[in-house]
């Protein structure tokens, strides 16, 4: 497992099928994409910079079956 998807990966293992939800914005300077996961309480479990949405996509469906 990588280091990206660790935090992730210990929260839902913790917190089966716990509300969540995620935010991606575009920083175009910078050309990278910011990709956060909040819990019900607004607080950040996960968050990472990824180049493109390819990446991002392959995350949300790994973990969209838990």
């Amino acid at each position: 497992m990588n280091i990206k998807t660790n935090k992730m990966s210990k929260y839902f293992n913790n917190n089966p099928k716990s509300q969540t939800f995620f935010q991606i914005a575009y920083a175009p300077e910078f050309k990278m994409y910011d990709f956060t996961v909040l819990n019900y309480k607004d607080e950040v479990i996960y968050h990472y910079h990824f180049s493109n949405l390819k990446d991002i996509t392959k995350l949300i469906q790994k973990y969209k079956t838990i």
